[in-house]
C-alpha cells in the first residue's frame, strides 16, 4: 500500500505535509531562533530568484533540472539557517521574545507557508498542473505567494526587543 493512497486528493496530503512540517517547527526550532530561521527563508528565496537573472549557466542548469530550484531551495534554508545560528544573528535573536504561545505558532505557521509556496512555486508546471483547487488557492497563485511574502514580516513587528535600557515596543 502506498502513503499517498491514504489521502483522497493531493491536495489533502499537501495540507497534511503542511501541518505536520508546523508541528515539527514548534518541536525542534526555538523561540529564539525564529529570526534566524526568517533570513534564512527570505535569503534563500531572493538567491534563488535573483541568480538566475545575472548567470545564465545557473538558469540553464536550472531549467535542464526541473526540481533543482525546490531542491536547492530547502537545502540553502537549512545551510543559511545552520550558518546564522552560529552568527552573532543568534544572539540577538535571544532577545525577541514572543508575547506567547498564539503569537508563535501563528509566526510558525506564516514562515512555514512561505517555504511551502516557494517549494511549490519553484516546481515544474506539468507537476504543479495536477494539484487540485485548495492547493493553489492556499499556495500556487502569485497573492498567496505575496500574502505568504508579507506576513512573516508584518509578524515581526509583534515582537518586543529587549535592549539594556528596558523594551522597545
Amino acid at each position: 500500500m502506498n502513503f499517498l493512497d491514504l489521502f483522497p486528493t493531493i491536495d489533502l496530503f499537501i495540507l497534511f505535509l503542511f501541518v505536520v512540517v508546523i508541528v515539527l517547527h514548534l518541536v525542534f526550532v526555538k523561540k529564539s531562533k525564529l529570526l534566524v530561521c526568517l533570513l534564512s527563508v527570505y535569503t534563500s528565496f531572493v538567491l534563488l530568484v535573483i541568480v538566475p537573472l545575472f548567470s545564465s549557466q545557473v538558469l540553464v542548469w536550472l531549467q535542464s533540472h526541473p526540481y533543482m530550484r525546490a531542491i536547492a531551495f530547502v537545502g540553502l534554508i537549512v545551510l543559511l539557517y545552520v550558518l546564522l545560528s552560529f552568527s552573532n544573528l543568534a544572539e540577538f535573536s535571544k532577545k525577541i521574545t514572543p508575547t506567547g504561545f498564539a503569537t508563535s505558532l501563528v509566526y510558525r505557521i506564516a514562515i512555514t507557508g512561505l517555504s511551502f509556496s516557494t517549494i511549490l512555486y519553484f516546481l515544474p508546471d506539468s507537476l504543479t498542473a495536477n494539484f487540485g483547487v485548495l492547493t493553489n488557492l492556499l499556495f500556487l497563485n502569485l497573492i498567496a505567494l505575496a500574502i505568504w511574502f508579507a506576513i512573516p514580516l508584518l509578524l515581526a513587528f509583534a515582537y518586543k526587543f529587549k535592549t539594556r535600557r528596558g523594551w522597545i515596543e
